[in-house]
């Protein structure tokens, strides 16, 4: 079970699964509190199952704070994927479950066998762990709900069974505190993701093309840095600038609206022929820009300009209108650890005029000469 997740932007869910791996602080406190409370009560009580819980939920315990440490640089990660924001969520989750299981039993056991002075002791965890569940863990409530279920409703269920009055009324209090920490996760959870929700919508805005969705200036420029910081000194990053040929007479022809239509299926062709670490950017009218990363040899660029160009080149029905234009693409090449965005697109954007100069086609940039790598016809 994933809580909401089919109903949430990846950005939303991201975000929300991030903020379980800045609980550390929380998580030790935590611990440290079960292991101080469990050895005094296992000290003055001595129970075989009381001891068995206390090793099992030192275990736990440790195994939250090892989940926590071991992932927590993976999920502060800026191009972390649902996928793995998902398999993160869940390692984390199967750990607070475990300890929220053993830490519950723990406490009721206590409070069936241990001595009535030691009660104070055995609560007082139990009001602490609900608090800093609601506080902690109130972005993920399919976690923090049943967590705080698991490890307090047993010791009310206790509670109850008692005669005297006091113990009814520790119960009465730990379900209304329960009851309280529930809702109070609930209210912060959907006050959270909404404003999480239009955080990141405003923030796509700001980095997309209104018409293509394809990433703008902006967001060419940051999604560029985080290559070069993810590459080795020794990758190689392309840059392709591309420039439609024939897209000016269906505009005129045709109209915007179809205009809009084409560049619309251009860039959906664009995204079809990239893999998940290359992007396009339009950056206006019928430019566009491919970033081309992970390079495996030299002759990688010359590919992909050449399969783009194909696929361009391919027909486009259109409100009925059979539409054919072609690109002209110009690209350059750099080493990761020289790989400059403005130096790139300029270099790429010298050679795409000078095979534009000769008619159209595709042209690799050299320092001294543009040399045609292919001529399509203009």
């Amino acid at each position: 079970m994933d809580g909401n997740r089919a109903r949430l932007p990846d950005g939303t869910y991201i975000e929300l699964v991030a903020s379980l791996f800045s609980t550390l602080l929380p998580t030790a406190i935590m611990a440290m509190s079960f292991l101080g409370v469990a050895m005094l009560v296992t000290s003055q009580t001595p129970d075989p199952a009381l001891t068995i819980l206390m090793v099992a939920g030192s275990a736990a315990a440790g195994a939250r704070l090892t989940v926590v440490l071991r992932y927590r640089r993976r999920a502060m990660d800026p191009a972390l994927s649902a996928e793995t924001a998902r398999y993160l969520q869940q390692r984390f989750a199967a750990a607070y479950f475990a300890f929220a299981l053993i830490f519950g039993l723990f406490e009721a056991r206590a409070f069936v066998v241990a001595a009535p002075a030691t009660h104070m002791a055995i609560v007082g965890p139990l009001f602490g762990y609900g608090a800093g569940v609601a506080a902690g863990l109130s972005m993920r409530p399919w976690i923090s709900v049943p967590s705080m279920l698991i490890a307090i409703v047993p010791t009310i269920i206790v509670a109850w069974s008692f005669s005297d009055i006091t113990y009814w009324a520790t119960g009465v209090l730990l379900a209304i505190f329960l009851a309280g920490g529930i809702q109070s996760v609930l209210a912060r959870y959907r006050q959270a993701t909404t404003e999480i929700t239009r955080r990141q919508l405003f923030a796509t805005l700001a980095r997309s093309d209104h018409l293509t969705n394809l990433p703008n200036r902006l967001s060419l420029r940051e999604r560029f840095d985080a290559c070069v910081a993810k590459s080795g000194p020794q990758a190689t990053i392309a840059v392709h600038c591309l420039d439609l040929d024939r897209f000016k007479p269906v505009n005129d022809r045709y109209g915007h609206p179809i205009g809009d239509a084409l560049l619309k299926a251009v860039s959906g062709r664009l995204q079809g022929l990239l893999r998940h670490s290359d992007f396009a950017s339009r950056t206006g009218g019928d430019e566009f820009v491919v970033v081309q990363t992970e390079m495996a040899h030299a002759g990688e660029a010359q590919l992909l300009a050449r399969r783009i160009a194909r696929a361009i080149a391919q027909p486009y029905s259109i409100d009925g209108h059979d539409i054919s234009i072609g690109t002209s693409i110009g690209y350059s090449e750099a080493a990761g650890a020289d790989a400059d965005l403005d130096r790139l697109i300029a270099q790429a954007d010298e050679a795409l005029c000078g095979i534009k100069s000769k008619g159209g086609g595709i042209a690799r940039f050299e320092p001294s000469t543009v040399e045609p790598d292919l001529r399509l016809s203009a």
